[in-house]
């Protein structure tokens, strides 16, 4: 029996043009569906047209490569002047043009399959549709902004998008203390919790210290705990709930953790799995309870409008965390090589992911492996300490005696596994 023979090229055409027939029939679907809820609208084009379009922006590219340039802008005047004609024609029953360019753009994205981005086009049609159908969604978000917060946004745009990435990421200053990029980033994070805590609170306002802890504990846990801290302290808050968003955070921390010795140190990260997710297990249970026993509790009133943005107490934290980077390198130059727990433990009052990365590159060996896997814990221990000390210094009394009950016990059991391994 004489095998099969498929040309290769041949197949790859077939599914690139199921692809573009995809993109068209997504768009059109999505168009056909909204002017069905529209009466007395005439529909332009819809679930027929906009596969076809796609299909033709694909051959006018495939013409233009293989026949002439002149072709590909014969297809393209050829769909422009129609989608102009008809949309003459029906210019009083329509109302807006985004199906005119919704049209134009799958011309294009047919254009770009035949080109070898259909990854890219297909991830543009899924933007562009999901953009349509939430647009009544959009136009409320849209109407529900002050002035204030659209000005916030458009700030915080600046500092995250564009500020940030031009700052220098060097060392510099004694002991390397100061690092201009890193500085940004921990300023960053700070005002994207202030960001979203504010509109999550404005949209979600049962849900919103719940998930800012989640976003925190994924981005920082110890600018969550700052924030939350300060909040409670001015009165913003009751202090259960934002107790329960801490130790969320912190909890979150901790399997976080293992993605650095996962990547570099898979021994390191075997080793650490088991106390690290125990003290997350730990952390969320003690969480949990703290969000379920604060659920009779008053919500606290929705921000005022005005700047979602707190520069000052971000610019404030960012100081902190500089202050203590200084002290981190004094301790750790001073303390020689025999300090390793000491400089883990201090180094952990400024960031974890930093001394994470180094044990997992350091703890190659036996030995080191178990210096490895207890520095880590300890430095964990230290941070959780700096979120323990916020909550005591700046929130209420309710905070802190919830707040003791979650890092309590985990400090407790940080330190216990710290002395075993020992």
């Amino acid at each position: 029996m004489e095998p099969l023979n498929l040309d290769i090229e041949l197949l790859r055409q077939f599914q690139s043009l199921l692809i573009v027939l995809g993109i068209g029939l997504l768009l059109g679907l999505e168009r056909e569906q909204a002017y069905q809820l529209k009466e007395g609208k005439h529909l332009f084009a819809g679930i027929r047209t906009f596969p076809i379009v796609a299909v033709l922006g694909y051959l006018g590219v495939f013409m233009g490569a293989a026949l002439s340039v002149w072709a590909f802008f014969g297809v393209l005047m050829g769909v422009f002047t129609i989608v102009a004609i008809s949309f003459l024609r029906a210019q009083s029953t329509v109302s807006g043009t985004t199906t005119e360019f919704s049209l134009i753009l799958v011309f294009v994205l047919g254009g770009m399959v035949q080109l070898g981005h259909a990854y890219l086009s297909v991830g543009i049609a899924i933007a562009v549709t999901a953009l349509l159908t939430l647009k009544i969604r959009l136009h409320n978000l849209a109407g529900a902004l002050s002035k204030e917060e659209f000005l916030s946004i458009l700030q915080f745009l600046l500092v995250t998008a564009l500020v940030l990435p031009l700052l220098p990421d060097q060392n510099i200053g004694p002991y390397g203390f100061f690092n201009a990029y890193k500085t940004g980033l921990i300023l960053s994070i700070f005002l994207t919790l202030n960001f979203a805590g504010y509109f999550l609170s404005r949209f979600f306002a049962e849900r919103s210290t719940f998930l800012t802890g989640v976003l925190g504990g994924l981005a920082s846990s110890t600018a969550t705990a700052w924030y939350f801290s300060r909040r409670v302290g001015e009165g913003k808050g009751s202090g259960s709930r934002e107790a329960g968003a801490v130790v969320l955070a912190s909890s979150i921390m901790f399997p976080r953790l293992l993605v650095w010795p996962a990547l570099l140190n898979w021994t390191l990260f075997l080793a650490l799995a088991p106390p690290i997710l125990a003290l997350g297990l730990i952390g969320v249970l003690i969480s949990a309870y703290l969000f379920r026993t604060a659920q009779q509790e008053t919500l606290s009133a929705p921000p005022e409008r005005g700047n979602p943005l707190n520069f000052r107490e971000a610019a404030v934290f960012a100081l902190i965390y500089t202050a203590i980077q200084l002290g981190v390198g004094y301790a750790s130059t001073h303390l020689g090589d025999t300090g390793v727990y000491w400089a883990a433990a201090v180094s952990g009052f400024a960031d974890v992911d930093a001394i994470t990365v180094s044990m997992s590159e350091y703890g190659n060996g036996q030995q080191r492996l178990d210096v490895a896997a207890v520095a880590t814990v300890l430095a964990a221990f230290s941070n959780t300490l700096v979120k323990y000390g916020f909550c005591l210094a700046f929130g209420n009394s309710t905070m802190r005696k919830k707040s003791t009950l979650g890092f309590g016990v985990m400090l407790v059991a940080a330190l216990g596994y710290a002395f075993w391994m020992l």
